[in-house]
């Protein structure tokens, strides 16, 4: 049975709550330089898994506050340490997985969409890795992971059982 399908079962049947939640992976003090590869992590919080629907991601221009007209010139890749797993074969254009380009952008615009849900089992590390392929320098580069934690129903910091 297909994870999503799944959950929803142990949802009807009370045995796991589902509440929408938002990791990212703030590029904010690992400025992103023309011709870098820089990677941070973002802990996955042990009271909970966590099931990752959509990829975003904003860049920001020279100026912090002002988010880049185009879409930067990044690959993309993440590693799961807690399933020691790849998402990806090989780094991936930031168009491919982060949302489409509306308007010439590709910054958050329209979300990508997973074919399957990724689960993240609670207590993991994701590392993710941007590779700058472009002249310019970013500052502030942020990946949203869009999804949702599961919990065990009635236990409130236990992660439910998948």
């Amino acid at each position: 049975m297909p994870l999503l399908e799944d959950l929803y079962a142990q949802q009807r049947a009370k045995q796991i709550e589902i509440l929408p939640f938002f990791y990212s992976a703030p590029f904010q003090n690992s400025t992103v330089a023309a011709g870098a590869t820089v990677t941070v992590t973002t802990g996955i919080q042990s009271d909970s898994h966590f099931v990752c629907r959509y990829f975003t991601i904003t860049a920001y221009a020279s100026n912090p506050f002002l988010v880049t007209p185009v879409t930067p010139p990044l690959l993309i890749s993440f590693f799961d340490t807690g399933s020691g797993r790849q998402l990806l074969d090989n780094p991936q254009p930031i168009q491919n997985l982060c949302g489409g380009a509306a308007a010439g952008t590709g910054n958050g615009s329209l979300p990508f969409i997973l074919p399957e849900p990724w689960l993240i089992r609670a207590g993991a590390v994701i590392q993710t890795t941007l590779q700058n392929l472009g002249l310019l320098t970013f500052p502030t580069v942020i990946v949203s992971l869009s999804g949702f934690k599961v919990f065990k129903f009635g236990g409130a910091g236990a992660p439910g059982e998948i």
